[in-house]
């Protein structure tokens, strides 16, 4: 939870496979929304089903890279795959993929001599699986390999290692003793933190400088499109804009005095913005970028529970909250599952997931409390809290890369890389400080934001 003041404590804020479900041309759409740079939607069909996948990508002199999923996995899907890092797409001659049943390889496809994917491109392929044999009759006996990335059924290791980071504390003009809670960056000048008692505070250069704000509300989250448009949520009435200046932005929502907007994410079209409120609600604003818009409520989640977190990709909608229930939205219509490892409460507070991050519509990581994660992949929250704290610690926030990596923030400076499949490697840890919200530009340009235990506000940044 959030220190808000003296007298109050915030709870605190919080694929890629395709569901057969869908249409062909929505899957593949998904597969790679949001994704800057190059990207295959790799769609592999035949008979199955398979307990793991090995994917290769032929590259120049005979090389290649591997990448692995395991699961129960039902054939046809789309596999979204990612070049190497260090490694141009236009290089890739061919991606090849096996069907491994108890450990042994089963069925094997490859992408067919036509095969070409130009740097910076999105483009589509199929992989036919058929069965394979040896030579005396048998079933091949090749095991997936040992691979230290994810193994994830929404995200093969294709992508190269993670980076090493250095957590720098990043500066801001005079003295700021309020907790910052949210942060966001769209573009070099366009980078945002808020906090307690309305505080806006911009990024120019390296430096953090004070905005006039248009309240003295807490404001919890941030966010926007990039150089088209950044908004700030917090308490009623809701919602400001930043155009010239910070302006409320809040027709149509309508807060009781009490209720509070714990988080903000860009929809899919310009102006589009969806928000988690109390009372189980979720807002939609629809409207111009450069004006007032206006907001829409839906129940995302079970009347009486806070929706802390809200994320979107791929026309994917995902909200979690108190005591463990997730929703999602697809087509219009929510959907939710509790877990049930989070339906009681600590300290006296209902437990809660308070951060969730989607990466692809079928790809999304959700953090909370008692140092648990959860995930959705293949179309479902997944049964099952994972513990990626062994203290138990409460985490307020999570964020993913296109790589299938996610960053979760927790109190006692606590930073730690989640792989596909939620094993947690800790990054770093302050016992004087508590992190409340984070937000990447990329894997190596990462803000976190929170507050010292001297009541000072605090900026990390994540780079190389």
């Amino acid at each position: 939870m959030r220190v808000l003041d003296t007298q109050s404590r915030r709870w605190a804020i919080l694929a890629v496979l395709c569901s057969a479900t869908i249409s062909s041309s929505c899957q593949k759409r998904a597969v790679c929304d949001d994704v800057p740079g190059s990207c295959l939607a790799l769609t592999v069909v035949g008979q199955g089903p398979f307990d793991g996948l090995r994917t290769e990508l032929a590259l120049p002199g005979g090389n290649k890279r591997v990448g692995a999923t395991s699961g129960d996995i039902d054939l046809p899907l789309t596999l979204r795959v990612l070049p190497p890092t260090g490694v141009s797409s236009k290089d890739v001659s061919a991606v090849a993929v096996t069907g491994v049943q108890a450990g042994a390889d089963a069925a094997k496809g490859s992408t067919p001599p036509s095969f070409a994917w130009p740097e910076g491109s999105h483009i589509e392929a199929t992989v036919t699986l058929e069965g394979v044999t040896t030579t005396d009759g048998g079933t091949g006996d090749a095991a997936l390999p040992d691979l230290s990335g994810p193994d994830d059924l929404s995200m093969p290791d294709l992508s190269g290692p993670p980076p090493t980071l250095r957590w720098t504390t990043e500066t801001y003009s005079g003295t700021l003793r309020q907790d910052l809670y949210g942060v966001w960056s769209g573009a070099a000048n366009q980078t945002f933190a808020v906090g307690q008692g309305g505080v806006v505070l911009a990024r120019s250069g390296t430096t953090w400088s004070q905005e006039a704000s248009p309240t003295a509300v807490n404001l919890h989250g941030v966010s926007g499109f990039p150089g088209n448009g950044t908004w700030s949520v917090g308490q009623s009435p809701g919602a400001w804009r930043r155009g010239a200046t910070w302006g409320g932005d809040s027709m149509g929502l309508t807060l009781q005095a009490t209720e509070t907007v714990w988080s903000v994410t860009a929809g899919g079209t310009a102006g589009e913005l969806w928000i988690g409120s109390d009372n189980g609600k979720v807002w939609k604003r629809s409207g111009p970028t450069g004006g007032n818009g206006t907001w829409t409520s839906e129940q995302a989640l079970p009347v009486g529970n806070t929706v802390f977190a809200v994320s979107y990709s791929g026309g994917t909608v995902f909200a979690v909250g108190q005591r463990g229930f997730v929703g999602v939205r697809r087509a219009g219509t929510w959907q939710n599952y509790q877990y049930t490892d989070l339906a009681g409460s600590t300290a006296g507070r209902p437990d809660a997931l308070y951060g969730v991050f989607a990466i692809a519509a079928d790809s999304a990581v959700a953090v909370g409390t008692k140092g648990f994660a959860v995930r959705y992949t293949a179309g479902s929250w997944r049964p099952g809290t994972t513990k990626i704290d062994p203290s138990s610690n409460e985490f307020n926030a999570v964020w993913g890369s296109p790589a299938g990596r996610w960053y979760a923030v927790a109190y006692g400076g606590l930073i730690v890389r989640l792989n596909g499949n939620l094993g947690a490697t800790q990054l770093r840890s302050d016992p004087t400080q508590n992190l409340y919200g984070i937000f990447g530009a990329s894997e190596t340009d990462i803000y976190v934001v929170g507050a010292r235990n001297t009541g000072d506000a605090l900026i990390l940044h994540g780079i190389p």
